[in-house]
């Protein structure tokens, strides 16, 4: 069995594919467990990345309408984007939630790869204060066993040899609304997930 929905993600670059100077996030690393499903766990746990979702150099310090996670894993259930943006996109489509942010302290805001102490602030950080949401559907469809969609944004689910895998999708009715909102750092993509 098999899904056909479009697929939505944050991308790091502006809509030419030619700036890629935005500000990555990522979350919280140490010997905390990213939270497997955005509406098991109270706040989302991340930090600004210090490098960069494409490769060096690091990311810049633009801040985009939708932001790219730098290592995002097996699992994709939604994108971090501005409350404003956010709020507009729920207003507008079913199926959407949001998961306030706890943030974090990149160690290397202070501190270079070195270890030395950083002299001036880092270029991968913001450039203007921000107030971002994580932006998610609880609606889960299993790819193996696929139902029509209730909702107009929905989360593909895939149990494999790696464990759970998912897809932030909505569909075709809903991309093309979301395609002619017109925002940056958004990618919107026909894809068929395999079950």
């Amino acid at each position: 069995m098999s899904i056909t929905a479009y697929k939505v993600e944050a991308v790091g670059h502006d809509r030419t594919g030619e700036d890629y100077g935005y500000v990555n996030i990522m979350y919280r690393y140490g010997n905390k467990q990213s939270c497997p499903r955005p509406d098991q766990c109270e706040k989302m746990e991340v930090m600004w990345a210090d490098e960069s979702v494409y490769g060096p150099p690091a990311p810049g310090s633009k801040v985009g309408d939708f932001i790219k996670t730098w290592l995002m894993g097996s699992w994709d259930c939604g994108v971090f984007t501005h409350r404003e943006i956010a709020q507009r996109l729920m207003d507008a489509f079913t199926g959407l939630k949001l998961k306030e942010l706890a943030w974090f302290e990149n160690p290397r805001e202070k501190t270079l790869k070195n270890g030395k102490p950083r002299a001036r602030r880092a270029k991968w950080l913001p450039e203007r204060e921000v107030d971002l949401v994580y932006l998610y559907s609880d609606y889960y469809i299993d790819a193996r066993e696929p139902a029509s969609a209730q909702t107009d944004f929905f989360t593909v689910t895939r149990m494999d040899a790696w464990g759970e895998s998912t897809w932030f999708m909505c569909t075709p009715e809903a991309a093309e609304k979301l395609i002619a909102m017109n925002y940056d750092n958004l990618a919107v993509k026909e894809t068929t997930i395999v079950g």
